[in-house]
């Protein structure tokens, strides 16, 4: 295989423009809703549904009789990410173009190079070598945590630092 490629579809690239704007996270706000990145990786990740709404891959699924199934982390209840994926659904109620709106915007943002703040570069984790925009990536931390015992490092922010 030469890329990767994931079933992020247009509800969930909404959700993380959202989340993106909410947490004050340009860099990866214009990253976010690129259709492939890690272009020069050893493996890049590519976003074919990109424009596709969840429901109409669902209808899909169901029309050709395909197994489908969605599952949600048991602790996704209580996650930022479900709040967002709320409002969301809301919003698609009284504006249904919205959700496509939300990623065309995310597509238009443009930051400007002297806008002074430091940008994060997206770079190479120093331990497995995998797109990161820090030192060491989140699977490793996460990883250097499971294996010391300490299940709480690197959940935090600056538990990578």
């Amino acid at each position: 295989a030469n890329k990767i490629v994931t079933g992020h579809n247009a509800d969930d690239i909404a959700e993380t423009v959202l989340l993106n704007v909410l947490r004050g996270d340009l860099p990866r706000l214009v990253r976010c809703t690129n259709a492939t990145t890690g272009e020069d990786s050893a493996l890049p990740r590519c976003k074919p549904f990109k424009y596709t709404y969840e429901k109409e891959i669902v209808m899909y699924a169901f029309h050709k009789r395909l197994d489908y199934f969605a599952t949600e982390c048991t602790y996704s209840p209580n996650a930022y990410r479900g709040y967002a994926r709320e409002f969301i659904k809301e919003i698609e109620l009284v504006r249904p173009i919205a959700i496509l709106n939300s990623i065309i915007s995310g597509d238009e943002m443009q930051l400007c190079s002297d806008s002074g703040q430091p940008m994060q570069v997206q770079g190479k984790c120093k331990q497995c070598g995998y797109i990161t925009s820090q030192d060491v990536c989140k699977a490793c931390v996460l990883l250097e945590g499971l294996n010391s015992g300490n299940a709480k490092h690197g959940l935090n922010r600056n538990a990578s630092k």
